[in-house]
């Protein structure tokens, strides 16, 4: 009887399928006075609240100064039924010439595919430039059309 009550419950869109977005997939460019910069390290970490977990990855850019990172994706069967707000810290640092950049600094909301800006992130880094707040992201990215 209570597991067919928790199955009533409603939650999140994704979550109901058992698939929490962490931190959706970013697509971008890092560039220095408007010059591509390869080989840089973009290095992205995450922490999920609800589960006092975290993670992190790393990918380098190409000859062209851009990158890929994939969606991240949680699992958590109470997750899943038990009511909970969504708080999942997310960063992206870029490491290049013996500096680092805050690229992107935010907190995602929602476990949705795209959540943190309602759209997919295509970002453009600018190395020269200082971190700022743009909406609910911090750092030298802005987003691409």
């Amino acid at each position: 009887m209570v597991a067919g009550v928790l199955l009533l419950i409603p939650t999140a869109g994704s979550c109901m399928a058992g698939k929490f977005v962490l931190f959706s997939a970013v697509t971008g460019v890092v560039l220095d006075h408007g010059k591509p910069v390869p080989g840089a390290a973009i290095m992205r970490t995450w922490n999920w609240a609800w589960k006092e977990s975290g993670g992190s990855d790393t990918t380098y850019t190409d000859a062209g100064g851009r990158f890929s990172l994939p969606e991240v994706t949680g699992s958590s069967f109470f997750g899943r039924f038990m009511p909970h707000e969504p708080y999942v810290t997310q960063g992206i640092v870029i490491k290049h010439g013996g500096h680092e950049y805050v690229a992107w600094r935010t907190v995602k909301r929602n476990y949705e595919p795209d959540g943190e800006l309602g759209r997919p992130a295509h970002l453009t880094c600018r190395l020269e430039a200082e971190p700022v707040r743009g909406g609910k992201v911090f750092g030298i990215s802005t987003l691409e059309p």
